[in-house]
């Protein structure tokens, strides 16, 4: 186990998990994974670092019931390399994913090299059943979509950030799926994804074969896109605030409570004490949006460090 979360947590240290296949003599023995991957999270946007103007007690929760792992740099300071690093054990320029990757050719960063086999691939090979719900970025087509790469069931997002949480588009493009079926589903992507995780859950509940379940949230990526009740909440406890501080507070208090509702899940399954969950963000907060790094220096999209 101590394997399988280094390559999840520290991606680049190892590139495969052939201990962890070895294990797999009983599939019943093996536990669930539960992988949260917020987007563009500061490090200090969480309450249990002391930060006084937000709430985030469910992902206080992962840490004060868990390990945490405070002194180690993420592969990149963009999405899709940290993603590719992640997903791959390597570093992402060995994998042909140097920089993000995006719809349109001319501004497009990287190409996922279609014969690297990620870490969904070799779950599967030690019994896993595995799910991507959530943000892929890997990939907009053929061959490197996501059950083309490892996943058994992907329902989410196939392409970079959002331009709306609501509407679900990027460049007028639908890039929402279901497998590889376009889909255009109501709500705030944030309650979508945290629902369809729930009812994976509830599904893998009653499989024999544990699972893999990647849950990459779009949030909180801007645009930053609370609802209404959630910034109202905020503004009436914090109300020192800015307009743009207390929209990014609401907006990850709300990720909070929806990855508090995915836990409970696994609880009222019965299968909380068998599932290992692992939280980190993909980078740094983005601080045009008044995110919180800390004592660091700069943040998305750039070097930041103790000073």
């Amino acid at each position: 186990m101590r394997y399988i979360l280094l390559v999840c947590l520290c991606a680049g240290l190892f590139s495969s998990i052939h201990p962890f296949q070895k294990m797999a003599t009983d599939e019943k023995s093996l536990p669930n994974i539960l992988f949260i991957l917020t987007d563009d999270q500061g490090l200090y946007d969480v309450s249990y670092q002391g930060t006084k103007d937000i709430k985030t007690p469910n992902i206080d929760g992962i840490a004060s019931n868990g390990i945490r792992f405070n002194q180690f740099y993420a592969n990149c300071t963009v999405c899709s390399p940290t993603r590719a690093a992640i997903l791959s054990g390597t570093y992402p320029d060995y994998v042909g994913v140097p920089g993000v990757i995006r719809t349109k050719e001319e501004d497009n960063w990287g190409y996922l090299d279609p014969k690297v086999k990620l870490l969904p691939t070799y779950l599967k090979d030690a019994g896993y059943n595995t799910a991507i719900i959530g943000k892929w970025h890997l990939g907009l087509t053929s061959p490197n979509l996501p059950n083309e790469k490892g996943f058994d069931y992907f329902h989410g997002w196939l392409g970079d950030m959002m331009d709306d949480y609501w509407s679900h588009r990027r460049h007028d493009i639908n890039y929402m799926r279901l497998n590889e079926k376009v889909i255009d589903p109501a709500g705030h992507a944030t309650d979508l994804f945290s629902d369809w995780s729930i009812d994976y859950i509830k599904r893998q509940s009653q499989n024999k074969k544990p699972f893999f379940l990647y849950l990459a949230y779009n949030a909180p990526h801007f645009p930053v896109q609370p609802p209404v009740e959630w910034l109202e909440k905020v503004k009436m406890r914090e109300p020192q605030l800015s307009e743009k501080r207390a929209n990014l507070v609401a907006f990850i208090e709300h990720l909070d409570y929806r990855i508090g509702t995915v836990i409970q899940s696994l609880k009222d399954q019965g299968i909380y004490d068998n599932t290992l969950i692992i939280f980190t963000s993909d980078n740094g907060g983005h601080l045009p949006d008044l995110a919180n790094n800390g004592p660091y220096r700069d943040g998305k999209q750039s070097m930041y460090e103790v000073v």
